[in-house]
């Protein structure tokens, strides 16, 4: 099924335009830890299905302490990410390199989550919708309440932008596409600190 599939349909199913994939096709495969179209493809399908292993990208990381809990096992991930299929990838990813993640779409989500077991690092983006807190008010709360990481994920590239996040709380900022190699680097940094 994944093969044969024309630029049209690969728009489709990732929420591009037709011009974004043919331009940006190769940097899309590396962001992404795929090596083909067929790869993305088999990936975007794992996520429709509600899959978690991606068959590409490198292998799961070895078991961390955790920051927050002090005992062995992954670290905990939560990323705030109101686009569904940015957040499914993002947590399919992460979670086959080894870590523990759960996708959530807001605050509300994020509030729930925190309810139910703490959290090593949090990935927020900015923009979460209308009539919904922002990433920025979300890394404010978190650092009044919590001891976690946070790294803000967003496409505001704007020094400014940056400069707020990073008051407002965040360890890190990293800007859209997200490259995975350079967001484990973070996240490894900021467990070793909170460690």
């Amino acid at each position: 099924m994944a093969a044969g599939l024309m630029n049209k349909e690969i728009a489709e199913r990732l929420g591009a335009s037709i011009n974004t994939i043919k331009s940006h096709r190769t940097e899309i495969f590396r962001k992404l830890g795929a090596s083909s179209l067929v790869d993305l493809v088999r990936m975007v399908d794992r996520i429709s299905a509600g899959g978690t292993e991606t068959g590409v990208g490198s292998e799961p990381a070895a078991a961390l302490s955790t920051p927050t809990g002090g005992s062995t096992g992954p670290l905990r991930l939560l990323v705030v990410e109101d686009e569904p299929l940015l957040r499914d990838v993002m947590v399919t990813m992460l979670t086959a390199r080894g870590y523990a993640v759960t996708g959530l779409a807001d605050g509300e989500g994020l509030d729930q989550a925190l309810a139910t077991a703490p959290v090593d690092v949090a990935l927020l983006d900015i923009l979460l919708g209308e009539d919904r807190e922002d990433g920025y008010t979300l890394a404010a709360r978190l650092r009044r309440c919590c001891r976690c990481g946070i790294i803000m994920t967003t496409a505001l590239g704007e020094l400014e932008e940056r400069i707020r996040g990073l008051d407002q709380g965040a360890d890190a900022y990293l800007m859209k596409p997200i490259d995975f190699d350079e967001l484990e680097a973070v996240i490894h940094s900021i467990s070793r600190r909170l460690r």
